[in-house]
């Protein structure tokens, strides 16, 4: 079957990898906002047939095909900017006039940027999470380390500053555990952040 590389979609919440041979062949796969390697410039609409179990997995057993989808996937400057799932398999025709639809529906640069503006936002937002798990795990490390040193922890500010993986350190929760749930957790890792705040008026437009 030799190289390929993959687009990532949802098809009723199920992870579909769609296979392609268009671009640069290594191996990689690519998820909505990812710049592909080796797409060229300008706006790309490509579509493939899916076929499914019925346990939503690929599958190549006419046998066992529950259901038949036909995906679109857009690429606009190289960036992997959205897919749309149809039901059933759609002839040349119909695959051809929705192909033109959405070059004409992405070539709206607004539109365009609304988009790529979502996709910052999500790795900004995905950064602050590994920032916070990264800082919980040191947290631990650095933690466990004064414990085995023995130093006394019962400190007021050691209190009022105390994460919940460093009680349960002290507990005597077995340090591995305590990091694995650490590196699990969806938080960014603000220690607090106060929901009555008064919003101020200039925030937009403060750097």
């Amino acid at each position: 079957m030799g190289m390929f590389d993959s687009f990532m979609i949802k098809i009723n919440d199920q992870d579909i990898e769609l296979q392609t041979k268009h671009f640069e062949n290594i191996l990689e796969h690519y998820c909505l906002g990812d710049a592909v390697c080796g797409a060229p410039g300008g706006i790309g609409i490509y579509f493939d047939t899916v076929e499914l179990d019925s346990n939503g997995r690929h599958t190549y057993d006419a046998e066992k095909i529950a259901h038949r989808y036909t995906v679109f996937v857009v690429l606009v400057h190289g960036v992997f900017t959205e897919y749309e799932v149809a039901v059933g398999t759609w002839e040349r025709e119909a695959i051809e006039r929705r192909v033109y639809e959405l070059k004409d529906l992405w070539s709206d640069t607004t539109r365009v940027t609304i988009r790529w503006i979502e996709f910052l936002r999500t790795a900004q937002d995905e950064n602050r999470r590994l920032n916070g798990c990264i800082n919980r795990t040191l947290s631990v490390i650095n933690h466990a380390r004064r414990l085995r040193a023995g130093e006394d922890m019962s400190g007021k500010f050691e209190a009022i500053f105390k994460r919940d993986e460093e009680k349960r350190l002290e507990q005597g929760e077995d340090v591995l555990d305590v990091l694995e749930s650490a590196l699990k957790k969806r938080e960014s890792g603000v220690l607090w952040q106060s929901s009555h705040q008064e919003r101020d008026p200039l925030e937009n437009y403060r750097l």
